[in-house]
């Protein structure tokens, strides 16, 4: 068994592939010795194209041996032999070919006849290069198992690289916990400034009367919850008794934002009331039909409400609203608000670079994973491959980096 860094599995595993593969080269580098010859016999017609111009007017023949040498150009193979360069060069041989005649049916039967022999000489290099496409295709065909091997070298090189990526990972988690020392420093400042704001001004109890309107509120709702059924159906009903347009409206309101309406109703609540004796009158005249429980519920919850029932709910709504006006033109809220604003932006500003370091604790993990998965595929495929043992040492380990992405 042999215990390999990857760095050191690279060049052991370009060496064994060059003595499995060794036949498959030298068949391959004949091939392209004979495209690189044709290539450059091509272009040496081009040249002579251009030097047997007849009429310099007419240019035929120079703008021929120019397109030539544009299609010579493009021409393309990586200098070292493997089986997917060999293969792209099939493909380009096909393509030199279909382009080369492609320009020849537009320009060779325009050539003066004096262009005879170089047409020839073109033709027989295109004929050798035909010939040796299809020796390549028989080459690829009958060594396509090198294909495979190359895939593992393919393999060997994304672990080599995602082995080494722990230094772009430092860089970001070092980027990111900077932003994060520097987000909780302004959050700790804009709390202490708000928290000291707080302490030494009227803000407190100026937040308190949210909670207190929410008090309320609550206890109004659960007061008025016992009519809501009754109330309902008798807006839905024709009953024939007649409520003026303030009661219909106390009816609406009081059960959409009971707070609200008691607190900018007149002391009394003469709206409410005249709702609520309206529905106690087609209630007692039987003119809506409703179960005896809910009746009687209806009676008794209106009766209470007209003895005054909701007056201490209102009195504390009234009040809660003129010390809220009282603050409104003070410049408590305008301060109060624009601390609590920094505040919150600031929380924001911090837990947003804290889920970026989380993102990259996610990515670590992943990369740990695929690390893991690449490396015990490359051993099976090497085992597979060259019927040989060999353990990868990974040198370098991300797994250290994930302690760093620990939000405290």
């Amino acid at each position: 068994m042999t215990s390999l860094t990857v760095e050191q599995l690279q060049k052991w595993y370009r060496k064994q592939l060059k003595n499995k593969s060794s036949e498959f080269l030298k068949q391959a580098e004949k091939s392209y010795k004979v495209v690189e010859g044709a290539l450059q016999d091509v272009e040496e017609l081009a040249k002579i194209f251009e030097e047997e111009e007849i009429d310099e007017t007419d240019g035929i023949a120079s703008r021929f041996a120019l397109k030539v040498k544009e299609i010579v150009d493009d021409f393309y193979v990586d200098k070292e032999i493997t089986y997917e360069g060999t293969e792209k060069m099939q493909g380009e041989i096909q393509r030199f070919i279909q382009e080369l005649w492609g320009a020849g049916a537009r320009w060779i039967r325009r050539l003066d006849k004096r262009h005879k022999t170089t047409i020839k000489a073109l033709d027989v290099d295109m004929k050798e290069l035909s010939k040796e496409m299809k020796k390549i295709g028989k080459l690829l065909y009958d060594y396509s198992w090198v294909k495979d091997l190359e895939r593992i070298g393919g393999r060997i090189d994304t672990l080599h690289d995602l082995t080494f990526s722990k230094e772009i990972f430092e860089e970001q988690i070092q980027t990111v916990r900077s932003k994060i020392d520097t987000a909780k420093k302004e959050y700790t400042e804009f709390k202490k400034a708000y928290d000291d704001f707080t302490e030494t001004s009227n803000v407190a109890e100026l937040l308190s009367l949210d909670e207190q309107a929410e008090h309320v509120s609550s206890l109004l709702k659960m007061k008025m919850n016992p009519l809501k059924k009754q109330v309902k159906k008798f807006l839905q009903r024709d009953t024939g008794v007649r409520v003026g347009p303030a009661g219909q409206k106390a009816l609406i309101d009081y059960f959409e934002d009971p707070y609200t309406a008691i607190a900018e109703e007149n002391k009394g609540y003469p709206g409410l009331l005249e709702g609520l004796l309206g529905l106690q009158k087609a209630i007692e005249t039987n003119k809506l039909s409703l179960k005896d429980r809910l009746a009687r519920r209806a009676i008794e919850e209106i009766t209470e409400i007209e003895n005054g029932g909701l007056q201490d709910f209102q009195n504390q709504a009234k009040e809660i609203e003129a010390k809220r006006h009282t603050y409104a033109g003070s410049d408590v809220y305008r301060k109060s608000a624009e601390l609590e604003a920094n505040l919150s932006e600031a929380k924001k500003n911090l837990e947003y670079h804290k889920n970026d370091l989380l993102r990259i604790r996610d990515d670590l993990q992943r990369q740990i994973a695929k690390v893991e998965e690449f490396k015990v595929r490359i051993e099976a495929e090497i085992l597979e491959a060259f019927t040989e043992k060999v353990t990868i040492k990974l040198e370098v380990s991300l797994e250290p980096l994930v302690a760093l992405c620990t939000i405290e």
